[in-house]
């Protein structure tokens, strides 16, 4: 029976090797942490932004039901609608029609990712800066028609001021960065009439505004 020479080693890593090995390790997992942290917050505010957005939809298609399908701000102030606050232009007086809708909730009008923007305390207080989301006030029952969606829009390298914007097949419009998405490339969120709600990249966006039924919608911008 053959016996083990004296001579013969047993392969493996020294404990400075394997220290060395480690901090190597440990040294990588520090590169990588917070850009995985980072991806999975950025996630976050977008799911909870598209479960806002879907509440909202949601909300005025009972608003819809309850006043022959009209919209807020097709029905008169008597009714508990907005009609005759158009030419203001708020949108916080369309959302305030909400209110018993959104069951009092004023947070859901605030998308996680819009640190400019504070959620309300209640509805009566509700003002533009407690709003992150623009409505589509030419909206019809189409499911390309746009509904809702995020503030962080710009046009001709500005972004977009509160109030009544035109918007047309021809319009070309960007996300801005800051909001959803890492900065070279910035997305958004957008609710349809149909209640669907999507995620819109950069690069698809102005494609998703030329689908519109409609060659001119007023969108109004808190």
């Amino acid at each position: 029976m053959k016996t083990l020479s004296g001579k013969g080693k047993v392969s493996g890593l020294t404990l400075i090797e394997l220290l060395v090995v480690i901090a190597l390790i440990a040294i990588l997992a520090a590169m990588l942490l917070p850009a995985l942290s980072d991806r999975g917050s950025r996630h976050s505010t977008t799911v909870f932004c598209m479960s806002n957005q879907r509440q909202i939809a949601i909300a005025l298609e009972l608003f819809q039901s309850d006043h022959d399908e009209k919209y807020p701000w097709q029905v008169s102030i008597t009714n508990n609608g907005s009609l005759e606050l158009m030419a203001k232009g708020l949108a916080s007086d369309r959302y305030s029609t909400l209110a018993a809708y959104l069951g009092n909730q004023p947070r859901t009008l605030i998308c996680p990712a819009d640190k400019a923007r504070q959620a309300a305390t209640n509805f009566s207080s509700l003002t533009n800066t407690n709003i992150s989301y623009f409505l589509n006030l030419d909206v019809i029952t189409n499911m390309n028609s746009i509904l809702t969606g995020d503030r962080n829009l710009e046009f001709a390298w500005r972004q977009i001021n509160p109030g009544i914007f035109i918007q047309t097949t021809n319009t070309v419009l960007k996300w801005m960065a800051g909001f959803h998405g890492p900065q070279t490339k910035p997305y958004g969120v957008i609710s349809f009439a149909d209640g669907h709600v999507q995620v819109i990249q950069q690069n698809y966006l102005n494609q998703t505004l030329q689908n519109q039924p409609l060659a001119t919608n007023r969108f109004c911008f808190p």
